[in-house]
């Protein structure tokens, strides 16, 4: 039997089978625990115009039928098919690789190998689900769990609050600035003693 034109690429517990037919009707995809069947009329690299799809690949592991999907697009027709046992197969069917080169390539827009899923997946738990932030240093942001509250407190002058923000209590520098600007302030009075000779010159010019 000739094959179809295929591409594939695993993880670590499903398949993803690409076959290049396109404007592709009347599809049937059959799956079996170590085959799937393809059936329907589309276009290939065989012909410019419709014509009958027939393939059948033999697996090199068992899938779980029940849980394997497709879909038809416009330019190819997708499978996904779940394995029965979790790891890589690095091949898709049982038959030498010098016999599938003419029908079969590696999709490697999907292709990961085994170590790079690894990576993937390690970088995703770093997010710690993302939503909840659980896996970041903040230790879930909400009430700052992930921090030494006792730390932070006794650095921030031990006050109720945000470290004293309550009534203000905490910021002591703040007072220090206060005291600054109090001779400012007997300046200004001086200032105001100095001009009254004016303010009696005008009494008098009354």
């Amino acid at each position: 039997m000739s094959h179809l034109p295929t591409k594939w690429a695993e993880r670590h517990d499903r398949l993803f089978i690409t076959v290049e037919a396109s404007s592709a009707t009347d599809v049937q995809v059959t799956f079996t625990d170590k085959s799937i069947a393809i059936s329907g009329k589309g276009i290939t690299a065989k012909s410019s115009e419709a014509h009958e799809l027939k393939d059948e690949l033999h697996l090199l592991k068992e899938i779980v039928p029940a849980d394997s999907t497709y879909k038809v697009l416009g330019v190819a027709i997708q499978i996904c098919a779940i394995k029965k046992e979790e790891g890589y197969w690095n091949r898709l069917v049982d038959e030498p690789t010098k016999a599938t080169k003419a029908w079969l390539s590696a999709d490697w827009n999907l292709w990961k190998d085994e170590d790079d899923e690894v990576d993937e997946n390690a970088a995703a738990a770093n997010f710690g689900g993302y939503g909840d932030m659980g896996g970041m240093d903040m230790g879930g942001m909400g009430g700052m769990g992930g921090m030494d509250m006792a730390s932070m407190m006794s650095a921030m002058g031990g006050a109720g609050g945000m470290g004293g923000m309550g009534g203000m209590g905490g910021m002591e520098g703040m007072e220090g600035d206060s005291d600054d600007e109090e001779p400012a302030e007997e300046e200004d009075e001086e200032g105001g003693e100095g001009e009254k000779p004016a303010a009696d010159l005008s009494d008098l010019n009354a």
